[in-house]
């Protein structure tokens, strides 16, 4: 009996100094299940002390302006903060949706501001591209949509293998960051990550769209939530509080020396 104790002690320590030596990856924080407002998460950016460009406040102003009318596209140049918060002015209250984008436009010239199909706001830049390795329109062979509760969380994580709802673009990120690591001497890393619920590939309802890109999935799934906020569609799947539009960010931070093999960070964000 001692001796199967000692062996099961010598065993335990053998197992604790692997996993304390084990090489540590990072994981992703995951985007909420949807169902928390924009306004949350706007205010929460407030607290931190985040103050927004000009074109993300008017862009706010917009969605507060007509917040179940349309939902935003968003390609943003990576600008330097201000170091406040910007005054932004839309016009009266009885300003229509045209107006107002026009507004938007004189606030932030150095971006197009078009109207597609009368609900998607699309926003890039006039001249340049927040997009330079064209991640944005990687075609996808097949594109599943979520379950209406998991959208918030497969625009965040499109980019992501685990979540699977754009292989073609995880896999070209996955490629490149195993190629940075054995050019540089490293081990290839892998990716840990969870998300909460059936948020997978696997367990989307659908419908399916072929050869779209991945800019087009991110615009269809927010006129999705757009549409499931509007009353205009039958949610396919439970609800979790208050249902609140989703649009979506672009950007990509420039980092020469970025461990991605990108020469940089791409971000996908809801707001």
């Amino acid at each position: 009996m001692r001796t199967s104790t000692v062996s099961m002690s010598i065993a335990i320590s053998f197992l604790a100094a692997s996993i304390l030596s084990a090489p540590v990856w990072p994981v992703r924080e995951m985007a909420p299940l949807h169902g928390e407002p924009p306004e949350t998460a706007q205010a929460e950016a407030g607290s931190r002390g985040v103050p927004s460009t000009a074109v993300e406040a008017a862009l706010d102003e917009l969605r507060r302006r007509f917040p179940n009318q349309i939902v935003i596209g968003f390609e943003e140049l990576f600008d330097p903060r201000p170091e406040s918060e910007p005054y932004i002015d839309l016009g009266p209250a009885d300003t229509t949706l045209a107006a107002a984008i026009e507004r938007v436009r004189r606030v932030a010239p150095r971006y197009r501001v078009d109207l597609l199909e009368q609900r998607l706001v699309h926003v890039y830049p006039a001249q340049g591209t927040a997009d330079p390795l064209h991640l944005l329109d990687i075609r996808l062979k097949e594109f599943d949509m979520p379950q209406d509760c998991c959208l918030c969380s497969a625009i965040a994580n499109i980019d992501q293998p685990f979540v699977n709802y754009a292989p073609e673009l995880a896999k070209l990120l996955v490629d490149r960051r195993a190629a940075w690591d054995r050019a540089h001497g490293r081990v290839v890393r892998g990716y840990a990550g969870d998300i909460l619920g059936y948020c997978y590939r696997d367990y989307a309802p659908g419908p399916a769209y072929f050869g779209i890109t991945v800019r087009e999935a991110l615009n269809r799934m927010a006129l999705r939530s757009l549409q499931v906020c509007r009353g205009e569609v039958e949610p396919n799947s439970p609800i979790y509080g208050k249902f609140a539009p989703l649009s979506w960010k672009f950007r990509f931070r420039r980092e020469r020396d970025a461990d991605t093999g990108l020469g940089g960070v791409p971000l996908f964000q809801t707001f």
